[in-house]
């Protein structure tokens, strides 16, 4: 009985006693035999003791792991909120349409407010930097190495389609389409 009641009882914590009390007596009630007798047994779990010290130590140490846990949640959802506050300021389109969205019965606001969202990114937006990715694809478009076109235009018509983007799809083939003419 003590090997099946310490079976049940290490997968339980310390405050959860009551649940535990109830554990213990499914497991116990069973009958089971005692090993090199013909004898059976079954048990009983009347109570359970804990210290009650060592019951507010595990209880406090649960709440300042909430709270830890709580906390960082919190800056994780600020961090999400500024990088989101920040891709809209930047977008003065879906800035303007986030507006609209909260304000659709003032309809004639929206252009004067799609110009403060477009002053807003020329003020806030980053230096650009000499090589963006557009020119380094259009680079890369542009080489003498086939091979290496090919697969770049595979490559990126299956990322702008699965986005949605066939303009862009379109817009990749269109060279080649030129040089197979020529």
């Amino acid at each position: 009985m003590a090997r099946r009641a310490e079976q049940v009882s290490a997968q339980r914590a310390l405050t959860a006693s009551e649940r535990l009390r109830g554990e213990l007596n499914t497991a116990l009630f069973r009958w089971e035999r005692v090993a090199a007798t013909d004898v059976h047994a079954r048990g009983r779990c009347v109570s359970v003791d804990v210290d009650e010290e060592l019951v507010a130590a595990v209880e406090m140490r649960e709440q300042a792991q909430r709270r830890h846990v709580a906390m960082s949640w919190r800056d994780q959802q600020r961090r999400h909120d500024q990088e989101r506050m920040c891709a809209v300021l930047l977008d003065p389109l879906r800035a303007t349409a986030s507006w609209f969205l909260d304000n659709q019965d003032k309809p004639e606001q929206v252009a004067t407010i799609a110009r403060s969202f477009q002053e807003a990114r020329n003020v806030l937006a980053p230096e650009q930097q000499q090589d963006s990715a557009g020119k380094l694809v259009d680079e890369l478009l542009g080489t003498a190495d086939e091979a290496m076109r090919d697969h770049l235009v595979g490559t990126l018509g299956k990322a702008f389609a699965r986005y949605g983007r066939q303009d862009l799809v379109t817009r990749l083939e269109t060279p080649r389409e030129d040089e197979a003419r020529e």
